[in-house]
């Protein structure tokens, strides 16, 4: 009797615990956007570098960032179908790179956010996608295209 006690309690913990996971992630809505290449120059892109660590660097006065991590952030998933090594920026930051033929999963901000990809070449070339908008509330799978 015990037994069969544990296992309905055991049952009722991990059946409530999924319900109430899928309640707080069911809110967002899902959305996919597909972009291809882009081998034009642009301004915009040309600015977009990645941070360049520096040692022994003048203490800089602490800067709150406020609540970046609320529960209205965007998940951005950036789904590469490239074999290239892509940049990804959102709203001029860098955020990471991704693999070739990979996924890598990064966030926005509350707010309407500004995505661009950058793929560089060893000739400073390079290829880009976007820019894409996105809005708060909704998660993001971002399919680069070749």
């Amino acid at each position: 009797m015990k037994k069969h006690l544990l296992l309905l309690a055991t049952f009722f913990v991990v059946g409530f615990g999924i319900t109430a996971n899928a309640q707080v992630r069911g809110k967002y809505k899902k959305e996919t956007i597909v972009s291809n290449a882009i081998s034009n120059p642009d301004p915009k892109v040309d600015g977009l570098q990645k941070a360049v660590n520096q040692k022994n660097n003048p203490v800089q006065e602490d800067k709150s960032r406020g609540n970046v991590y609320g529960p209205d952030y965007s998940d951005v998933v950036v789904d590469n179908w490239t074999g290239y090594y892509i940049d990804i920026y959102v709203n001029g930051n860098y955020r990471g790179t991704v693999s070739p033929w990979d996924k890598r999963v990064t966030w926005a901000i509350p707010g309407t956010n500004t995505l661009y990809a950058k793929a560089v070449f060893d000739d400073g070339s390079y290829l880009y996608w976007g820019p894409k908008v996105t809005y708060t509330g909704y998660q993001y799978t971002w399919k680069l295209n070749p």
